[in-house]
Order: C-alpha cells, then structure tokens, then sequence
C-alpha cells in the first residue's frame, strides 16, 4: 500500500495521463485558461472515491473502526443492532460480532435479503449473519444477535473504506495498492 498527499497524486495523475514530464523543444499553453492541475485534483477525487465505494477491499486499506469514539451503536432494530456510522466512511466491507460465528455478508437496504432480515424465520442468525448497509441514513443494520448476549454483544470488527484527510491542509490522503493505478 502507498499513500499519497494530493499535490503527489496530482504529480503522478499527470504523468499517467502523458502531460507530464513536457517535451523540452516544445511548448504547451492553453487558450482556455484551465488550470490542468486543479482539473487533474477533481478527477484524482472522483477516482479515489470511487475506488473506495465500488472496488475490491485489496486495493485499498480498509479501517477497523470498531473502536472509533463517533461510532454509534444501538439496539433499534428487533433481533439486531444498528450502527450509526461517522461520516468519513464510505462503505463498509466486512463485520462481525463476538457471538456471531462467521462475518455477516453484507447487503444493500431494499434488496429481498435485506427485508428477510425483519422476520425471526428468515433472519441470518449468528451462523449465517447478515448485514443491511443504508448509505443515505449511513447506518448498518447487524442480523442476528445471539439471544443468550443480546444486551452486551459487542463489535469484533467493523472494516470500513474510509475517505481520510491531512490535518495541516485538509485535503485527502490516497491510500491504495499499487494495482489500483491500472484502473485509472
């Protein structure tokens, strides 16, 4: 994994794409009066997003924020919890509770899987648990929970796809695998 500023994922932007390094015996200009570098910054951003809500977990580096302090956890949903998510998380990619005896398969909201989970019959239980991701409420709905823990299962893990930010400047840091530079 490399992570990047993004004034260097601009630098390599522009090389992947041949603007950069220019041909010394020639001479670029524009009549246009883009500004190619903040137009390679919007497309770097559009890109690392989504890299992050569509890509396969390996090209970048997913966060354990079982532990964070802005997670939220409750028990609103019958037979299961709900975890608030902060905003910085894109998506989440893989979760399981304590008394759960395999990670939950994650599904959308609205899908027939995810409205099997609100029946006691049809739910996943804690073999085959399943996990309901609504990105609009940006909240994660975990089936089942063990009955014999159910006021005190906790989180083993929660391994989101997180949008992370330099403090000093407050643009985004690009954290990727290196093979995620052929989907450019």
């Amino acid at each position: 994994m490399q992570s990047l500023t993004e004034s260097r994922m601009i630098d390599l932007w522009l090389l992947r794409k041949g603007f950069e390094p220019l041909r010394s015996d020639c001479r670029v200009s524009r009549s246009d009066a883009a500004d190619l570098r903040s137009l390679a910054r919007d497309e770097c951003r559009i890109w690392y997003s989504n890299l992050l809500r569509r890509a396969d977990p390996e090209l970048f580096r997913p966060v354990d924020i079982s532990r964070d302090p802005d997670l939220s956890i409750s028990a609103d949903v019958p037979g299961g919890m709900r975890v608030k998510l902060p905003a910085r998380v894109v998506r989440p990619v893989a979760v399981k509770l304590y008394s759960w005896y395999a990670p939950a398969r994650i599904v959308a909201a609205g899908t027939a899987e995810a409205r099997a989970q609100a029946d006691a019959y049809t739910c996943g239980g804690i073999i085959q648990p399943v996990a309901v991701w609504s990105p609009t409420l940006r909240h994660l709905d975990l089936y089942s929970i063990s009955y014999s823990q159910q006021s005190s299962d906790e989180l083993e893990y929660l391994l989101c796809a997180v949008q992370e930010y330099d403090d000093e400047e407050g643009d985004p840091i690009y954290t990727f695998a290196p093979e995620a530079l052929e989907l450019l």
